[in-house]
């Protein structure tokens, strides 16, 4: 019989931190270790496959995230869920992860902190508008599901895809903006950065809005967005929308439970409920500012044994941030192996 984390735990008290941006103490890193010995107990007594990765002596594995690309290291658990695929990586493979309903709720718990800790939440009815397909309309990158997700940051009140089977539409998007102009409901945008990219270069006018708008992007700022650099979109963007704008990035994989939303000076600071770290060549903590491959730890996941997760993204870590958070920040560069077969490739041929 399948099993899954239902016993309150560490996991569930690390995600009851009352605030978890703050600078953790040594008893918030006590409990960060004992939710990832829970998170290491559950998948090594339920999967063969994830026990055979650890050592005689007990360490556990940094399992690289390409491999839940080729094989199958899903951990069973009980009932009903929702099955996402990921990106793919430059050689086009993809993981397929089974969100039961124990991870979804820790991840829908863990992302509303994120939401609230970056203004993201609104109790006003507002309008969606997504730069990505409907997730209804069939098998799609996990992309589309999570931005459709972000939407219960507020109440909907109108919803818009603006990818349908013809790839981006430029038009729909900005004559629903030019709509949406005149309203006095607040606005969100939602979408991969080569169609930001996409809607700033078909764009002609300003429009008024009457309300700022808050946006979030994620994928593609690098390698893919050949017309305009990262900074350029966001000029064009607040050229285009005058009313205010508060464009962010979002970092995160399917195969990683959260997704990180990047502070005004565009860095990433980690919740209680994650740690990360970047290593160098030889394995080892890279010194502040020193490129490396990204690490990221989190204990949330039933499904899936990633709490250890070695990514193929390269980043630098510092201090000292400009926004005045005292955590760490992590500095996203770009993709280690080529962007071809990413969900941004994907959607720029499209």
């Amino acid at each position: 019989m399948t099993m899954t984390m239902t016993t309150p735990g560490a996991i569930d008290e690390l995600l009851a931190i009352a605030a978890p941006f703050n600078t953790p103490t040594p008893a918030d890193d006590a409990l960060f270790e004992r939710a990832m010995a829970q998170a290491d107990a559950h998948h090594r007594s339920r999967n063969p496959a994830y026990a055979a990765l650890w050592d005689d002596g007990g360490q556990r594995p940094l399992v690289p995230v390409g491999l839940f690309k080729r094989i199958d290291l899903g951990t069973p658990v009980d009932g009903e869920g929702v099955w996402l695929g990921s990106s793919g990586t430059g050689s086009g493979q993809a993981t397929r992860v089974f969100f039961d309903r124990i991870s979804m709720e820790r991840i829908r718990a863990g992302m509303t902190r994120i939401f609230l800790h970056h203004g993201l939440v609104d109790m006003r009815p507002s309008n969606f508008l997504l730069l990505s397909p409907d997730p209804a309309g069939g098998a799609l990158p996990g992309y589309a599901t999570t931005f459709e997700k972000f939407t219960a940051c507020a109440p909907v009140n109108e919803k818009v895809f603006a990818v349908g089977p013809g790839g981006f539409g430029a038009r729909l998007a900005l004559d629903t903006l030019a709509r949406w102009a005149g309203q006095a409901q607040p606005v969100y945008l939602f979408g991969l950065t080569v169609h930001f990219e996409q809607l700033c270069l078909a764009a002609a006018a300003p429009l008024r809005m009457q309300m700022p708008v808050r946006g979030l992007t994620g994928g593609g700022w690098k390698g893919l967005a050949k017309t305009l650099e990262r900074s350029q979109i966001v000029a064009r963007l607040t050229e285009l929308l005058p009313g205010g704008l508060d464009l962010r990035d979002l970092f995160g994989m399917t195969e990683h439970p959260l997704h990180y939303v990047s502070c005004p000076h565009g860095r990433f600071h980690l919740p209680q409920y994650a740690r990360m770290d970047v290593l160098n060549p030889q394995g080892q903590p890279a010194q502040d500012g020193e490129l490396g491959l990204i690490r990221l730890k989190s204990p949330l996941f039933a499904s899936l044994p990633s709490h250890d997760l070695l990514t193929e993204d390269l980043g630098r870590r510092g201090q000292g941030c400009a926004c005045g958070s005292a955590l760490p920040y992590l500095e996203y560069v770009g993709r280690m192996s080529s962007p071809q077969g990413t969900c941004a490739a994907t959607a720029q041929g499209a």
